[in-house]
């Protein structure tokens, strides 16, 4: 612990048993049952967090079918269902049903799944209209999943939209956007109910920005962002501006982080990460403050942290976590923690989850 206030749990499983951390926390637990890089991670309506797929070995060559839940109260880790077929980078979004889908595949597969809590198990829903890697999936108020990006396997389709109606299984096309915009977009669901898309790219990262109607059904273009930005993460903050922070840039691995204004359209810069990051993890707080968790540059990868603070713009170190992790899922529990798991470093997957504690 290297802050009052702030604790870092690692739950991770060594030869001879269970290693504790020091320090209060919930109780410890073994590691995931598989090591995963790229995978998804939902909080389920239960306070469980249901972690799937990814991919395995240490030469982080094998797709993952298996799935686990982790349950806060005893913080142990079991297996549950498995998927009907083994995915990484695929996005998982929780629907009113409670009920989660999961699309997209590293293949670029088309396929989609539904995981039932009270069963366990996994069954097929409708196709996508077409194959997606590293798509953008967000749950509109509606019910409805928009699914954007992703590497259809050919940079001249455009960059086609689709809605997933969860009564009828199917999907439907809803408009494009820019052809640039297909690889490591982030999407995230504003205060209006649009939806801002920034960034992302096939061969060059872009900085350009737009925004989704759900009540039109169309596409409009904002303003862009003033640095291109590839594999960012994205948040909405109190204020109901967007955060954006790091991923790859034209010059390599960013530290920038940038903030959209949803009233006038802009984007101006905000104060710089202390170091540039892509694969890392990016968690809006309980307090208003956002965790910035690991991710990697051309030559390191990260177990460092940092918080950032709307308030006064400004960026302050957090405890790192135990071991660096890049790919790696962080799911805000109801008790306010962070629950850090998988990832990957030099060039393994990791099966160790950790907590962090504000």
């Amino acid at each position: 612990m290297t802050r009052a206030g702030l604790a870092v749990t690692l739950m991770l499983a060594v030869a001879c048993g269970e290693e504790e951390a020091p320090g209060n926390g919930p109780p410890q637990s073994s590691a995931m049952t598989l090591s995963r890089s790229e995978h998804a991670a939902v909080l389920l309506p239960s306070g469980k967090v249901l972690v799937s797929g990814g991919v395995a070995s240490s030469s982080l060559s094998t797709q993952v079918r298996g799935a686990e839940l982790y349950d806060p109260d005893t913080g142990a880790w079991s297996l549950t269902g498995s998927l009907n077929e083994p995915r990484n980078t695929h996005e998982a979004v929780l629907l009113p049903s409670g009920k989660v889908l999961v699309m997209g595949d590293a293949h670029i597969g088309n396929t989609a799944e539904l995981y039932d809590p009270e069963r366990g198990t996994w069954e097929r829903t409708g196709n996508m209209l077409g194959g997606r890697m590293f798509p953008q999936a967000v749950a509109l108020p509606s019910g409805r999943v928009l699914v954007v990006g992703g590497d259809p396997g050919d940079p001249t389709k455009p960059s086609a939209a689709e809605l997933y109606e969860p009564v009828t299984g199917t999907w439907a096309a809803t408009g494009s956007v820019t052809t640039g915009r297909v690889i490591r977009p982030a999407a995230v669901l504003l205060p209006s109910g649009k939806v801002l898309l920034s960034g992302g790219g096939y061969s060059t990262p872009v900085a350009g920005a737009g925004l989704y109607d759900p009540a039109s059904g169309t596409w409009s273009n904002t303003g862009a962002m003033k640095t291109p930005h590839e594999g960012h993460r994205v948040t909405v903050l109190p204020s109901g501006k967007v955060l954006v922070v790091g991923g790859k840039g034209s010059g390599g691995v960013l530290a920038t982080a940038e903030l959209y204004d949803p009233a006038t359209g802009t984007w101006s810069l905000a104060a710089f990460m202390a170091q540039g990051r892509t694969g890392h993890t990016l968690t809006l707080l309980p307090s208003g403050k956002v965790l910035v968790t690991g991710g990697r540059n051309d030559t390191s990868t990260f177990s460092t942290a940092e918080l950032y603070d709307p308030e006064t713009d400004t960026w302050s170190s957090a405890p790192p976590m135990a071991e660096p992790r890049s790919g790696h899922t962080a799911t805000l529990l109801p008790s306010g923690e962070v629950l850090i798991a998988g990832g990957a470093s030099d060039e393994r997957s990791l099966n160790s989850s950790e907590l962090y504690t504000p």
